[in-house]
């Protein structure tokens, strides 16, 4: 174990991303017209990539920080383990359902299949709200005593590496939106100086550009 508890607050700031995104999802797709492929077209890609990072997101934690945790602490972790991994599953087949659905719609743009791909994503939103809220209430409190820095660092690395460059700054700025400004500021800590004070600038208006495009305004 750590002599100290590590700082996961982290992940609770990523979190905002996920919440936000999924909550406003729904209603983004039930506003496309019947037959408006291009802005099908337009709000699919933007499901893909919400949905691509929270893949990776689960797949870092579910690779990197949950057979640690078993190991070295099962009788703590025994009560949370089970709805953790049931959870996942259950947010991971809704994902699937998603990216189905979404590559027959963004061809068609029928109403038929923009309510059913909206009515699933608002369940998706429901199951992944009570999962986060679960995850942060119960499980980061035994990461924190329990992980080292450097596999918790690890977590966050493998997220970034699975990122595109060309989506590295509106991934921060989706977090940068709602997130805690300390804890943005602590994520540019090992940054170059240029880098600390560019980054969220050009992170805000990149998030900007994206949320006007897909939500009609730049704070949704």
């Amino acid at each position: 174990m750590t002599p100290t508890p590590i700082d996961t607050s982290e992940m609770a700031t990523i979190h905002t991303f996920f919440r936000r995104e999924f909550r406003l999802a729904g209603g983004v797709v039930r506003g496309v017209a019947e037959g408006d492929v291009r802005r099908a077209h337009e709000v699919s890609g933007h499901l893909e990539y919400v949905g691509r990072c929270l893949h990776h997101h689960h797949t870092a934690e579910d690779e990197l920080a949950w057979p640690i945790l078993l190991e070295r602490v099962p009788d703590e972790l025994a009560p949370i383990v089970i709805l953790m991994e049931s959870q996942h599953e259950r947010v991971d087949a809704l994902l699937d359902d998603v990216t189905d659905l979404r590559g027959r719609w963004e061809v068609s743009a029928d109403i038929a299949t923009r309510d059913r791909l909206a009515d699933i994503l608002d369940t998706l939103y429901a199951h992944l709200a009570e999962h986060l809220d679960a995850e942060e209430e119960r499980m980061l409190p035994i990461a924190s005593r329990t992980l080292t820095h450097e596999e918790w660092h690890a977590i966050g690395e493998r997220a970034r590496r699975q990122t595109p460059r060309s989506e590295l700054l509106l991934t921060f700025g989706m977090f940068q939106h709602d997130g805690d400004p300390e804890v943005l500021a602590r994520m540019l800590a090992k940054a170059p100086s240029p880098a600390r004070r560019l980054v969220p600038r050009l992170a805000r208006r990149a998030f900007r550009r994206h949320a006007l495009r897909i939500h009609g305004t730049a704070t949704p």
